[in-house]
């Protein structure tokens, strides 16, 4: 079974039975919060992984926790992820929700890799160029590398534009290598 198919098939059901009922902010915020108990309540991951425990059990501890934190919708979705075997695949399952969402809003993630901390007028600068580039909302993300020197490393989607002094110190000195010496 591909796993990862699995993921992207339940996320976009989810998605799209948010997006009927209207909760679409409301299931985001949910899965938000199962992304933080997957990531720090040990026990949780065993019961969510374990073999022994039936699924009628899983059902019966999920609905008795999360009953008041969670929505419905999303209380009904892991019931079918548990009775269908894939409640192992939530973490999956959650990173290709966000995926999806932030698809549906038109959001944008692109990641800037600096030398240095920028000032908010530049990060917006790019921000906007982007968006005018893309016609979507901008989440730019911002790291700090010193190991660049200079210049900068720009990620949006599958294109990564490198215009960091590394790189092109590292160009020039395979440029140099490759010159051929004559005697």
């Amino acid at each position: 079974m591909n796993y990862s198919k699995i993921g992207v098939r339940y996320a976009k059901a989810l998605l799209l039975a948010a997006v009927e009922s209207d909760l679409l902010e409301k299931i985001k915020n949910d899965m938000l919060f199962l992304d933080a108990v997957i990531a720090s309540v040990p026990d949780f991951n065993r019961v969510l992984l374990s073999p022994v425990i039936k699924p009628s059990e899983k059902q019966n501890i999920f609905n008795l926790t999360f009953s008041s934190a969670l929505s419905s919708l999303t209380i009904k979705f892991l019931n079918i992820l548990i009775t269908h075997h894939r409640e192992s695949r939530l973490a999956d399952i959650s990173r290709n929700f966000f995926e999806q969402y932030k698809r549906h809003k038109g959001i944008l993630t692109a990641f800037l890799v600096t030398p240095v901390a920028i000032d908010d007028v530049s990060k917006n600068k790019i921000a906007e160029l982007l968006h005018i580039k893309y016609n979507k909302i901008i989440n730019l993300s911002l790291t700090i590398n010193p190991s660049i020197i200079g210049g900068f490393i720009l990620q949006v989607e599958d294109l990564q534009y490198d215009s960091s002094v590394q790189t092109r110190l590292k160009k020039i000195h395979q440029e140099l290598i490759n010159i051929p010496i004559n005697n």
